[in-house]
């Protein structure tokens, strides 16, 4: 009855590690951003470090949005700044408020050579096989085959 006074546990993305690149080689020093999305923004940054690695944690927050009538979305942004330029390393938006095995798989395991071309990515919805998931990236992953789009 009272469903929209009711609090719930919205996951808006998994731990993400990644490794920025420039021609095979690491990228120390760079800023990470990473921006997450539902009804407001939360944002942090991370720097690469000298193996060009980065991290961040896992993030929840306490909602009252999911008992609402209206759909929300998550939206997830990961991006890199080095030398003066952005580059998109992960794009993504998911109504579900539950984390997704493909999802956690991908952001666990970031490749990302700032030389790589900006595609966008389909792979398998694990949880609804009929909704793949699609994300624009320079990112890639080397477990399975994706669909690749040029923008």
């Amino acid at each position: 009855m009272f469903s929209w006074l009711k609090k719930y546990d919205v996951h808006l993305s998994p731990a993400i590690h990644g490794m920025v690149t420039q021609d095979g080689k690491p990228v120390a020093g760079a800023e990470v951003w990473r921006e997450l999305t539902y009804d407001t923004d939360f944002i942090d940054k991370a720097l690469t470090g000298a193996d060009g690695s980065f991290a961040f944690p896992p993030k929840q927050i306490r909602s009252r949005k999911p008992g609402g009538l209206a759909e929300m979305r998550t939206r997830q942004v990961v991006s890199v700044r080095y030398n003066d330029k952005q580059y998109l390393l992960w794009y993504l938006t998911t109504s579900s408020i539950q984390p997704q095995q493909a999802i956690v798989q991908k952001l666990s395991a970031l490749h990302c050579d700032l030389n790589n071309e900006e595609l966008e990515q389909v792979f398998p919805n694990i949880e609804k096989p009929d909704f793949p998931h699609s994300t624009f990236s320079i990112c890639r992953w080397n477990d399975e085959p994706l669909t690749q789009r040029s923008e």
